[in-house]
């Protein structure tokens, strides 16, 4: 043995633990305790147009109500997503995207990027239907706008 195939060793070993620590270290963006709010800038890319907006979340202890809304303040969804089964429920969905088939699709995907915002993933490619969601987290540590 050559006094490299330590280091190598040594080096390998020390990139395994680096690698396998960094999904330890992923932050949860969703409220975590009951009561907690949390806002994020949301955008809905198609192959046809976008949707940019504004998320507001808030946990209800075993459920998460959640409104997504253009910047004018008129609601596109409405929803809640149960923590337990994993599964969303839709309340309101705007006119044009009131399908069913649409309905179907806006659920699962929601699913799925509130299940990445626990992990820190804050987008979402549907490959299939070719829609890109995104929620980035809103600082909520700046005060808010007050008029006098």
């Amino acid at each position: 043995m050559t006094p490299s195939v330590p280091i190598r060793l040594l080096s390998i070993s020390l990139g395994l633990l680096f690698a396998v620590s960094l999904p330890l270290h992923a932050q949860n963006l969703l409220p975590s305790e009951e009561g907690d709010r949390s806002r994020y800038e949301v955008t809905i890319q198609m192959d046809k147009g976008y949707f940019s907006g504004v998320c507001a979340m808030l946990n209800e202890g075993r459920v998460i109500q959640g409104s997504i809304f253009n910047e004018f303040g008129i609601t596109a969804i409405d929803f809640s997503y149960d923590t337990v089964k994993k599964k969303v429920r839709l309340h309101t969905v705007f006119k044009m995207m009131n399908k069913w088939y649409i309905r179907r699709v806006l659920r699962k995907d929601l699913a799925c990027l509130i299940d990445g915002l626990k992990i820190g993933e804050t987008q979402y490619v549907n490959k299939r239907h070719h829609i890109t969601y995104r929620l980035v987290p809103v600082n909520s540590g700046e005060p808010e706008d007050s008029e006098e």
